[in-house]
């Protein structure tokens, strides 16, 4: 997500007074004192206001509308930050920016309504607007730190296409799943992060019949059981619960990947329970290494798997397929 990060507010405040000395002796000076005045003072507190009125608005238009985003990222944000203080925090930086123009109009005001011999009391209301100006910027420091920690995390969560139809690739570490995702992509698939965990996800592109096809595997997510998983990450398995149209789950029977097969075994019947209802494509992998007891051991537990080997990227790649075909119908 493309979000404004908030300067702290000493910052925020010594840009836009600079920012106004500037604009105000840019003016062309006037031989009437009071319209010089007048039109240099106001200049300052037209700047400095709107500087940090316009860097405040953006932060609050900028942010996502919660009932509007797609479900996916809906999930994953509420994964990921605390969206109800983020949004308290808002709240108080656009109560702060509207006080903020309310003051620039009643300071504007009585600088417009000073007699021509009051040319000597614009000065004293620009100051004394700075001071409630600053004061108020002052005042948003916190809800400014807590919305720059949410739009940090936020602008590093995994850039999906929740627009195309995805599978997701399941399994154990090391069973081959970013094999299998290369062969299915033709291509180094994309690694992006999650900003809650140290896994990286990888995101690659299945092109069929002029198609394209969104295939993710999830490290840190469906890799290991459901109790071994903390609050925030089963948040993460929810989100890919909106997204995911199809499932391949890669087994190896070798224990090359390190994982008992009755493990995985099991975690396949946990995937299927947490996403009842989607079509899970189990596929063989290392057949070339496997026994001939491991490969009848695997077969019998996944008897309509698809067995790895010279054919597995078009024969998977049609399966796929079809299955998020139906999925859409």
């Amino acid at each position: 997500m493309n979000l404004i990060m908030l300067p702290k507010s000493k910052d925020l405040l010594d840009v836009a007074f600079r920012k106004a000395r500037k604009a105000s002796a840019m003016l062309k000076s006037e031989r009437n004192a009071i319209k010089d005045a007048k039109g240099k003072n106001i200049k300052r507190i037209e700047t400095s206001s709107n500087y940090v009125a316009e860097f405040l608005l953006r932060a609050c238009l900028e942010f996502p509308n919660m009932k509007e985003v797609n479900p996916f990222y809906r999930e994953l944000m509420e994964s990921t930050v605390d969206i109800g203080q983020t949004l308290k925090a808002l709240g108080h930086i656009s109560v702060e920016r509207r006080i903020i123009l309310k003051i620039k109009g009643n300071a504007i005001g009585r600088i417009k309504g000073l007699e021509k011999t009051e040319s000597t009391k614009a000065s004293p209301i620009v100051r004394e607007f700075y001071g409630r100006l600053s004061g108020l910027v002052k005042k948003l420091d916190k809800s400014i730190e807590k919305y720059n920690k949410t739009a940090k995390k936020l602008k590093e969560l995994p850039k999906i296409k929740t627009d195309l139809q995805t599978a997701i690739i399941a399994g154990y570490p090391n069973t081959g799943k970013s094999t299998i995702l290369g062969k299915l992509t033709k291509s180094q698939p994309k690694v992006a992060a999650y900003p809650f965990t140290t896994q990286k996800l990888e995101i690659g592109y299945l092109l069929h019949n002029y198609l394209k096809f969104q295939l993710i595997d999830t490290p840190g997510l469906l890799d290991r059981p459901l109790e071994e998983r903390n609050k925030i990450e089963r948040k993460g398995i929810a989100a890919f619960r909106h997204l995911a149209e199809a499932i391949v789950f890669v087994v190896d029977p070798t224990m090359q990947c390190g994982f008992p097969f009755e493990k995985q075994e099991n975690l396949f019947r946990e995937i299927k329970e947490e996403f009842r209802g989607i079509q899970i494509i189990p596929v063989i992998n290392k057949s070339d290494v496997a026994s001939k007891e491991e490969m009848e051991t695997a077969k019998k537990a996944f008897p309509n798997a698809i067995i790895e080997g010279t054919n597995v990227e078009s024969e998977l790649a049609e399966k796929i397929v079809k299955a998020l075909e139906r999925k859409e119908n």
